[in-house]
């Protein structure tokens, strides 16, 4: 069963599923194994993404979207991150999202059409910007920006004179040069974006602000990492009840049943946190920022630790290249390196708890005392 709660929402994940099952079959995603590290260009099948409106479930129907919420694109997630879906899928629907919330209908509709590919600099510190009377130029070389390579428009942050501004440039403007390096995930590569004197006009301004795209991009991540740990509970599961040891399927053994029970408990509990991150992304900022940096760190962990025991249970075949184990441990690897490991959000989360908790103990306390 996947995060989403209402039957719409199951039949959605069942749709996606199906989808994906017959769009981008295992030997397809496999053959990027062996392709040369650069952009891997359009995927054959990003128009049967726009076609069926999983750009944007979320999005205002006239920004070309399903009109519905943000959990139903939680939903979609949980199904591509169990397929494995190579591609820039993922940040181009979180581009998506923040450009809808920063302002950029014309952008909006640009992606969730499938017309434009979209990636997102999820750190704020490397790039400077100059601001003029016509826009912005920028310099410097950002943190790596996942699916880059493909994309055609990059949300950048940049430091100005005044704060942290977000842009939305093209990716051919001039002085911004995009280079694709190997990396961990070559099913979808991050690419190494950087500008100098790259100019980008005024109104590609994003009104968005570092918080809200670090909740939002932890939030979507975290949904996509319930796939990845559903996918590796089915295989494993699935393995220990046929594969024979001593004349017995090893899923008689108590070790084995102890640590498929463990992953189950991991999966469950990222899904209900993935879901209520999903939820609050309209609530306080504080609010959203305490349930969505507990999302990350749970289910971003489920689903590195539990490729790492789908492994375990498989016996070590995992690690091999014939086996597609490794793939969804490579994209787990991938997602605690960019948005960082368990106990940085996890220390977060503590922070707005922390501060909740006075707040509520101010409110209870007479006039002038001191919490």
């Amino acid at each position: 069963m996947g995060i989403g709660i209402t039957r719409e929402q199951r039949e959605l994940a069942d749709a996606v599923r199906g989808w994906a099952a017959r769009a981008v079959p295992p030997e397809d995603r496999r053959k990027l194994l062996d392709a040369v590290p650069g952009p891997a260009g359009r995927p054959a099948w990003w128009a049967d993404l726009a076609t069926q409106g999983l750009f944007g479930p979320q999005l205002p129907e006239e920004h070309r979207g399903g009109g519905g919420e943000l959990l139903d694109l939680a939903v979609v997630l949980e199904e591509t991150g169990r397929a494995g879906l190579p591609g820039p899928y993922l940040p181009s629907a979180l581009a998506a999202e923040l450009l809808h919330r920063g302002g950029q209908p014309d952008l909006v509709r640009a992606v969730a059409a499938g017309e434009r590919i979209a990636a997102v600099a999820l750190e704020a510190d490397a790039v400077t910007a100059v601001e003029g009377a016509e826009g912005y130029v920028l310099d410097g070389t950002a943190p790596p920006v996942l699916g880059g390579g493909d994309a055609d428009l990059l949300l950048l942050a940049a430091e100005t004179a005044t704060g942290t501004v977000w842009l939305a440039a093209d990716a051919g403007t001039a002085g911004l040069t995009v280079r694709v390096p190997p990396g961990a995930d070559p099913t979808r590569p991050a690419a190494e974006v950087t500008a100098s004197g790259a100019p980008v006009p005024a109104d590609r301004l994003v009104a968005v602000d570092a918080a809200l795209v670090r909740d939002l991009a932890g939030t979507l991540f975290a949904a996509e990492a319930c796939g990845i740990a559903a996918w590796a509970l089915h295989t494993a599961t699935e393995y220990a009840a046929v594969r024979e040891q001593f004349g017995r399927p090893v899923g008689q053994f108590q070790a084995v049943k102890h640590l498929c029970a463990e992953m189950l408990v991991r999966l469950e509990q990222a899904r209900a946190l993935a879901w209520d991150a999903a939820r609050s992304m309209d609530e306080a900022p504080e609010v959203r920022g305490l349930v969505s940096a507990l999302a990350t760190a749970t289910a971003l962990e489920a689903a590195f630790t539990c490729t790492k025991d789908c492994i375990q249970i498989l016996g070590g075949i995992g690690f091999t290249w014939e086996h597609d184990a490794h793939l969804y441990l490579r994209r787990a690897t991938v997602a605690r390196q960019l948005l960082g490991g368990p106990a940085g959000h996890r220390q977060r989360a503590a922070r707005y708890g922390a501060a909740g908790a006075r707040r509520a103990l101010r409110t209870e306390l007479p006039a002038g005392a001191e919490p």
